[in-house]
């Protein structure tokens, strides 16, 4: 798929729920309220199988066909950044792409060879404030059937170039099995589970580990495992891309080399020589910028060390580690979204970066809109969930003396 093809925008009145009740808010001009069609957005559409969320100047394609529909493309300025291991060279457990390694079997990922027992693509949200899309995969370990891993993973993708990942990995069977009979190559190894970020290996590519660098990328078949970076930043060059990378938990964090990539993750289990119930969960998160690493890290540390709101008089509340969004997902599997007792609430507190709120209103709301001192122009963007549930993502980091008060319509 070429990159123009990535990068080609969708009908809104497919993006949006309640379009044409969003379409009457927009055109009120009051309390400067976003036009229809916002400066900025972000967008799913569906290709065969898989997906794409589309943003300004970046889009995470998730993959098509019969294979695992993890991510297997992330465009930035139209040119693919995901590391790719060429066929047959790279190791059947090795991290390749976006995904999972469950060494040594084999790693969960849209260029896997694993048994796929369950394969879905699931669009949460649509956009346009927030994309959010769950893959839902299991597989089984040749050397006992009875073995069947599987779980999801949940991107969250924001128009400011940021994606929050929310991975869960299980199996409930209590059977222990040893990794030899269970690899999938000649290896004898252990047991290893890592959620990784492939990127693409080029001369010119530095990184950045939290505060420390520039520095080169480990070599090929080498690693930097187990050091414990809560964040780290991938330099394309000047005048190119950065991404930066955050996890919630900076324990074990790796960064391993290929041929043509190097992958960022964290060790779930490590170097184990059996295999009993899985029950994991994992956080990370990407910033895609264009300056330098320390302004793109700086954006990965309000995720590590988010700051505080106080939403509907609640004191210091947090955004989600599973979605990035305040008020969003508490892993409960309950309704998301900040309960109010009225039809406005205000919001107060210095955020450092920009942000989403979640609202759930006490009655169907068919519009809402916000408002500050001394703030003009598409500074908002307001995207209905359910009759009663709102997400309003704001474009500009907010001064810890401004409140923002939002309100149904």
């Amino acid at each position: 798929m070429s990159p123009i093809s990535l990068m080609r925008k969708t009908n809104p009145m497919r993006t949006m729920r309640g379009g044409l009740a969003a379409a009457a808010v927009f055109a009120t001009g009051c309390f400067s309220v976003p036009p229809y069609e916002p400066e900025v957005r972000v967008s799913y559409t569906e290709v065969g199988t898989g997906g794409t969320a589309t943003g300004p100047g970046f889009a995470l394609r998730f993959a098509d066909g019969d294979g695992f529909h993890f991510p297997d493309a992330l465009m930035i300025d139209g040119v693919d950044v995901m590391g790719h291991e060429a066929k047959p060279g790279v190791a059947c457990d090795a991290e390749d792409e976006v995904g999972l390694r469950i060494s040594p079997s084999y790693r969960i990922s849209a260029s896997s060879d694993g048994e796929r027992v369950l394969n879905h693509l699931v669009p949460v949200l649509r956009g346009p404030g927030v994309v959010q899309v769950r893959v839902e995969w299991a597989t089984s370990f040749a050397c006992n059937l009875m073995r069947s891993p599987g779980g999801t993973s949940t991107f969250t993708v924001f128009p400011d170039g940021r994606i929050v990942r929310d991975d869960t990995i299980t199996d409930p069977n209590m059977m222990s099995i040893s990794p030899t009979p269970c690899s999938c190559g000649p290896q004898d190894k252990l047991f290893y589970i890592s959620p990784f970020w492939a990127f693409v290996r080029k001369p010119e590519i530095m990184f950045y580990a939290s505060e420390m660098g520039p520095w080169s990328l480990p070599d090929p078949g080498t690693d930097d495992s187990h050091s414990n970076y809560t964040s780290a930043c991938i330099d394309g060059g000047d005048g190119a891309y950065k991404v930066a990378l955050a996890w919630d938990d900076f324990l074990n964090t790796t960064i391993r080399g290929g041929d043509a990539l190097v992958a960022f993750g964290r060790d779930l289990k490590l170097g184990e020589p059996s295999l009993e119930k899985i029950d994991l969960t994992s956080n990370s998160a990407i910033f895609i910028g264009h300056t330098d690493c320390k302004t793109t890290t700086d954006r990965a540390k309000e995720y590590v060390k988010p700051s505080l709101l106080t939403i509907n008089g609640v004191p210091d509340i947090t955004p989600s580690i599973h979605d990035g969004i305040y008020g969003g997902a508490d892993g409960s599997g309950g309704k998301p979204g900040i309960k109010l007792a009225t039809d406005k609430t205000d919001l107060v507190g210095a955020v450092n970066s920009p942000f989403a709120v979640w609202l759930r209103f006490p009655h169907s709301v068919d519009g809402l809109r916000a408002k500050a001192d001394n703030v003009t122009g598409p500074w908002y963007l307001p995207q209905r969930v359910d009759d009663d549930s709102w997400i309003i993502w704001f474009r500009d980091p907010n001064p810890g003396n401004r409140t923002i008060t939002v309100e149904a319509l």
